[in-house]
């Protein structure tokens, strides 16, 4: 292995939204950082990793060789990956508006539709990439869905996914069968197929429920299954009975939700009174979320949905694209790192660490 490029980055300070990522509990903080080479001074997010405290360093490193795999407009890419001593540093692009799930600790009563489709758009555009490769993502949630501000959405974390060729024969799999225990942490997004684990297995179309179920989050502010009576249990039971999410506005109010509403909900309840969503929003959602797999759209259906015209037709100008997501952008304000320790001063200087710092060059 060669020795790490003579590269330099600053920290300006730690990012930590709204605890939408449990970083410390897995090893790992982000900063806020700058090469201090680059004269325009382009900011990144910097992770550093302790490799003794990750509880599975196998899916990890999986994880880290995904990047080398994906490239993709619209799938987060790794600028730089180093080694110091035990602890693993990776350099990715700086997203200012932070992830889906940050923008909506912001926002939480949800976010406009034409910022959805936006979203939606381009993470579509990442999922039909992943599929010609024969890729499910199987991790699909507002926390790993980034917002930059010059327009573009990308999709992280890749290690739950899964090829659907066999390592066994190679021959190409109509469905997969495959559960990990990880899995867990996503299991409020994850389609009803993956989870009853049966002999059915799933497929492409289980990333497309998982997209919908953001899209209702994004609409909503929250998830669909989230704090219900008994937890996972209530959500399981949910949808082994065939429950679909859908949005919340005027069209969707009924006299029982304004009945059972209290002091901390009736603000919530008034703001669905005042929102009306669209009929090709409310049909885009219904063909994602589709609790049977064969109603349920597949990606390239999903780009030719009436929810998504309008940027089907600027979508060939990358530019049209992203001066469309800046007037929309507008409304928001960026959400802005919160310091967990102060007064930082620490630059990783790889002139003081050559003897002990190792490029990994993508070598695992």
């Amino acid at each position: 292995m060669s020795h790490f490029p003579y590269l330099k980055y600053e920290i300006i300070d730690t990012c930590k939204r709204a605890n939408t990522n449990a970083d410390e509990n897995l090893g790992s903080v982000t900063y806020l950082a700058y090469d201090q080479k680059d004269n325009k001074k382009a900011k990144y997010a910097l992770k550093i990793v302790d490799l003794e405290k990750l509880a599975n360093l196998s899916d990890f490193i999986k994880d880290i060789l995904w990047y080398k795999q994906l490239n993709h407009y619209n799938l987060m890419s790794l600028r730089d990956c180093f080694l110091i001593d035990t602890k693993l540093h990776l350099v990715k692009p700086y997203a200012s508006f932070g992830s889906c799930a940050d923008l909506l600790c912001c926002h939480p009563f949800g976010i406009r539709e034409p910022l959805i489709a936006h979203i939606m758009w381009q993470i579509l555009q990442a999922l039909s990439y992943l599929q010609d490769r024969h890729i499910v993502h199987r991790a699909i949630t507002s926390k790993h869905i980034f917002i930059y501000d010059d327009g573009r959405i990308l999709l992280d974390h890749f290690s739950h996914c899964i090829s659907m060729i066999s390592p066994y024969d190679g021959k190409l799999r109509r469905h997969i069968h495959d559960f990990t225990d990880d899995l867990k942490d996503e299991i409020l997004y994850l389609a009803p197929e993956i989870i009853f684990q049966n002999a059915d297995g799933y497929n492409f179309k289980s990333d497309v429920y998982s997209l919908g179920m953001v899209a209702c989050e994004l609409a909503n502010g929250s998830n669909t299954y989230v704090d219900m009576p008994f937890g996972n249990l209530s959500m399981l039971y949910a949808k082994m009975q065939g429950s679909e999410p859908i949005l919340l506005d005027e069209t969707q109010l009924t006299d029982e939700m304004i009945a059972l509403s209290d002091d901390n909900s009736s603000a919530y309840v008034d703001e669905i009174r005042k929102r009306r969503y669209s009929k090709e929003f409310h049909s885009f959602v219904k063909c994602c979320v589709s609790a049977q797999l064969e109603s349920r759209y597949s990606v390239d259906e999903l780009l030719s949905h009436p929810f998504l015209k309008h940027l089907k037709k600027i979508s060939g100008d990358p530019q049209l694209i992203a001066d469309d997501m800046a007037k929309i952008l507008g409304f928001y304000e960026q959400p802005q790192p919160t310091t967990a320790a102060t007064n930082i001063d620490r630059t990783i200087d790889d002139s003081n660490t050559t003897n002990n710092s190792i490029n990994l060059s993508w070598e695992f």
